[in-house]
């Protein structure tokens, strides 16, 4: 399926008010969504079975022992739709969510009626993919200055379950008089690609895993929500992104409202990095590590220039050789193979200096 702008698709905002008790933020969202929310999870239940199935059990001579240990202790149990999530693994990685968080999960569950440790595991997508998928995970993003101000332009190639484009869906997160909006799949919590106008814009890249899961610690969709819910300017946004210890490795994608303020975090779960844009030139992100104290992590066949490690980085390069006209040019930068795929679940170019975005979803 194609495609198309989000105003098109006649999905909601919806809007979750910060000053509202957490157990209470989600409650319509989940009283007036149960039935697409139930066909999601559904779909990442299945996609979860077969992680286990194929990947644990057959896969343990590469799979790290806290994964194993994770989708044997957690995941059959939240595959089960047990109410709550069990086992000390189990309860660790509850908490690990972050109270208020982990307390909005169990509000939407509640308003729904659905499984709260279905829920719990769709929160754990991310975290879970960058073990499934290892390298086969492709999302894309670059940021440039056009008219003087950045842009943000990203795909997010998010195929797992393939029915991801179908439900994403934006959502406008306030306290008292101020705001960001969000484009995440329908029942995660969590941060995916955000924009606070005035002040910045995020974006989440999938990185190559590092190591085993970092337990118990924050989900990563998790941790970017706490930075974009405290962070009222794009120094503070920086702050908090370069400083968060997350469940795995992650590529953040930021941008202020000034040409300097384009910045790639490179985290590793443990250590953090960041990347600037070079004056006139454009930010780049895929897949891979770019940082070269950061680059061994992408593994023996792949320590060779950028545009070697991934066709979409050298599409991107070769493509914005010229700098774009306007808005519409620069996001016409990304479309077309190989970076606009079958996969591309979501398409987007945003401008935090005045609140201007496109975002484009399967339908």
């Amino acid at each position: 399926m194609p495609l198309v702008d989000y105003a098109r698709t006649r999905r909601p905002v919806f809007d979750i008010d910060l000053d509202a008790e957490p157990c209470d933020r989600w409650a319509e969202v989940g009283r007036r969504n149960k039935a697409k929310l139930a066909r999601f999870l559904r779909d990442i239940e299945a996609m979860s079975h077969e992680f286990v199935d194929t990947f644990v059990d057959r896969s343990e001579s590469w799979l790290p022992a806290s994964l194993r240990r994770l989708s044997k202790s957690v995941l059959r149990p939240l595959l089960s739709g047990a109410s709550r999530l069990t086992g000390s693994i189990g309860a660790r990685v509850a908490r690990s969510f972050g109270e208020d968080y982990a307390d909005e999960i169990r509000g939407l569950a509640r308003a729904s009626g659905l499984p709260e440790s279905k829920l719990f595991l769709a929160n754990l997508t991310y975290d879970l993919a960058v073990e499934f998928e290892r390298r086969s995970g492709a999302c894309s993003s670059f940021s440039v200055v056009v008219a003087g101000t950045p842009v943000l332009v990203r795909n997010m190639d998010w195929a797992r379950p393939e029915s991801t484009g179908r439900f994403t869906v934006m959502t406008r997160f306030h306290k008292g008089s101020t705001s960001y909006v969000n484009v995440a799949p329908l029942g995660c919590v969590g941060v995916l690609s955000a924009m606070r106008a005035g002040a910045w814009a995020v974006t989440l890249n999938q990185a190559c895993p590092t190591g085993p899961l970092q337990i118990p610690q924050w989900p990563v969709m998790h941790r970017i929500r706490k930075a974009c819910d405290t962070s009222l300017s794009f120094p503070a946004l920086l702050r908090q992104l370069a400083d968060m210890q997350t469940m795995s490795p992650f590529f953040a994608h930021a941008v202020g409202t000034k040409p300097n303020q384009q910045v790639v975090v490179e985290g590793t779960s443990e250590s953090f990095l960041t990347r600037k844009a070079k004056p006139g030139r454009p930010l780049i992100q895929t897949n891979h590590f770019v940082h070269g104290s950061h680059r061994h992590h992408n593994g023996a066949d792949y320590q060779g220039r950028d545009c070697e490690i991934c066709d979409r980085y050298a599409a991107l390069e070769q493509r914005l050789r010229t700098k774009p006209r306007d808005f519409a040019d620069a996001f016409s930068r990304i479309r077309g193979r190989p970076v606009t795929h079958s996969e591309t679940m979501n398409q987007m170019a945003i401008r935090p200096a005045d609140g201007h975005a496109v975002v484009r979803v399967r339908t």
